[in-house]
């Protein structure tokens, strides 16, 4: 089976695209795309609301883990003491088993003391939680999760993991929602453990039917995360006694060290972290505000369709810039005809994607990952102009094509060099003193360059001869001698069998009687020397024929125009 070329060359930039693609994808760089969330994230600077969020800064010892956990205990027996109805605590501190030194008897005192802290909160009616941490690769003993210290955990009202993920350059936050981690003993069965923003916010019963939600979701802040949120700290002393000048009523209270749980590439500790991500959730449209997301893999499901998508608008926005160009009187500039369809659809494409990202940022979405969207749609409108260019090319050198319905010029006058100045006086000074109604000139194409160089002039004289209306060829005996004249003629012959044999748009003047080729026999052709008013009989079939055309064409246009 042979493949047609234009199938074989589509093929292959496909592939070109799809290569490329792939490669960009993995090596391109991402600055651009954080740019744009940094940019879209600014537009509506979040506020930090210190009347629903306290963070509770609690001093930390990581060499006596019993007295930070003696000191958690104090606060919440107290906490409770006092009265307050906070809406939720959360202890943002995960709870090991003791696996060092010290161990024993001040350890389990520091436990049994935190264990009825949180029995006595959760006896008030105040729901408690605590962190912990999902074991992401875990092995088939292990439950998926890191070990913690069961009687503590087996107290709260629940438990949240708060695992950021921060990039430095521009600032920016994301968590997951949900992780679903493996199940001990279960073949391929998991339990979901719950982000605490999105934990804390779930009514009771709601965590066992809810499904997993595994997108991440980002952290909005502003230019100074740290100061805007400095009212909603609490510090507590070294015995962790409860401030009694302070009011959690209502509250979400996040309890953990500041200074000990300082995540990379983010100057907020811990608790902070949560507080501003509680904050976000909180915030008034934060139903919008939520759904903002960020795959963090650059080929992502959501990229799968953007990427292609666009760029098919570009290709289609290309398809119709070129071949409706082609119909107009383009002259010399239809050489870079692909090229400038090329750059009107790259142009169409971005800005499409313009649209999109602020159709998206005004529905509170951002989908920030511009830079490989976009250089799907530069690859399709090179690669569309490259094509173009193979189109043109083939049409221009295969003598069997067929010729572009394009009309730059109304007459084209093909002779043999030598011969010049017999036409210039006898053929090109009628035809370029004749004139329509209305006043038009002919538009007429008559080469004087006598050298032509390479193969530039052939292209040119191609595109000319099926940009022409009428072709008027002057045979002689030389005319048939010269290989451009040749190729001429033949051109023009297949412009006569494409648009009918009595079309007439090939109208031959010869001189004497020189044998014409049997290629071109079948054009009919009459001498000069028999029919001395030929010329001026081509002329005014011409301009006659012109005539008539013109007036159709403005007819069909004042039946188009709107009335006014």
């Amino acid at each position: 089976m042979i493949v047609p070329r234009w199938a074989s060359s589509l093929a292959a930039l496909l592939c070109i695209y799809v290569v490329g693609i792939v490669a960009a994808a993995l090596w391109l760089p991402h600055e651009w795309d954080w740019a744009v969330w940094d940019y879209m994230s600014s537009r509506h600077a979040p506020a930090f609301d210190a009347d629903e969020i306290s963070i509770v800064d609690v001093p930390w010892d990581p060499a006596n883990v019993a007295i930070d956990r003696r000191r958690i205990a104090t606060f919440l027996t107290e906490l409770v003491s006092s009265g307050q109805k906070p809406a939720a605590v959360f202890l943002d501190v995960q709870f090991g088993p003791c696996q060092s030194e010290p161990c024993g008897q001040p350890m389990d005192a520091a436990r049994i003391a935190l264990v009825h802290a949180i029995q006595a909160a959760t006896a008030a009616s105040l729901s408690v939680y605590a962190a912990e941490q999902p074991r992401l690769h875990a092995d088939d003993s292990a439950t998926g999760l890191e070990p913690h210290d069961a009687q503590i955990y087996a107290a709260l009202s629940g438990a949240a993991h708060t695992k950021f993920t921060a990039v430095s350059n521009p600032p920016a936050l994301f968590y997951r929602a949900c992780y679903n981690v493996p199940v001990a003993g279960g073949l391929d069965a998991t339990q979901p453990v719950w982000d605490v923003v999105q934990r804390v916010s779930m009514r009771a019963g709601a965590i066992e039917t809810a499904t997993c939600d595994t997108r991440h979701l980002p952290v909005r802040l502003p230019q100074d995360p740290v100061r805007a949120a400095d009212a909603a700290v609490t510090k507590l002393d070294r015995d962790g006694r409860f401030p009694v000048t302070s009011s959690f009523s209502k509250k979400y209270v996040i309890v953990g060290t500041v200074e000990q749980d300082r995540p990379l590439d983010t100057p907020l500790g811990g608790p902070e972290l949560v507080a501003w991500a509680l904050s976000n959730a909180l915030a008034p449209g934060s139903a919008a505000d939520a759904e903002l997301a960020y795959d963090t893999e650059p080929q992502g499901p959501m990229l799968l369709w953007l990427v292609p998508g666009f760029s098919a608008i570009t290709i289609a926005v290309f398809i119709a810039v070129f071949f409706l160009a082609r119909r107009l009187r383009l002259g010399p500039v239809r050489q870079v005809l692909p090229w400038m369809a090329a750059a009107v659809a790259a142009l169409a494409g971005l800005a499409a994607l313009t649209a999109f990202e602020g159709w998206l940022l005004a529905s509170g979405h951002i989908q920030p990952q511009i830079t490989l969207i976009a250089f799907g749609v530069l690859l399709a409108a090179l690669l569309c102009g490259v094509r173009a260019f193979q189109f043109l090319f083939d049409e221009t050198w295969a003598i069997d094509a067929n010729p572009a319905e394009t009309y730059d010029y109304d007459v084209f006058i093909s002779y043999a060099h030598e011969e010049g100045a017999w036409v210039f006086e006898h053929i090109y000074s009628p035809l370029r003193e004749a004139q329509l109604p209305g006043g038009r000139k002919l538009n007429i194409f008559f080469d004087k360059e006598s050298i032509r160089y390479g193969t530039a002039w052939q292209e040119k004289i191609t595109l000319a001869i099926d940009g022409s209306r009428f072709v008027v060829p002057v045979y002689s005996e030389t005319y048939f001698r010269r290989p451009y004249c040749r190729f001429e003629i033949m051109r023009a012959h297949l412009k006569w069998i494409n648009a009918g044999t009595t079309s007439r748009s090939v109208l031959p003047i010869m001189r004497g009687k020189p044998t014409i080729p049997a290629t071109v026999a079948d054009i009919q052709a009459v001498s000069i020397n028999e029919v001395p008013d030929l010329v001026e009989r081509v002329v005014a079939e011409i301009t006659e024929r012109l005539s008539r055309l013109d007036e159709s064409v403005r007819a069909h246009t004042a039946t188009e125009a709107p009335a006014t």
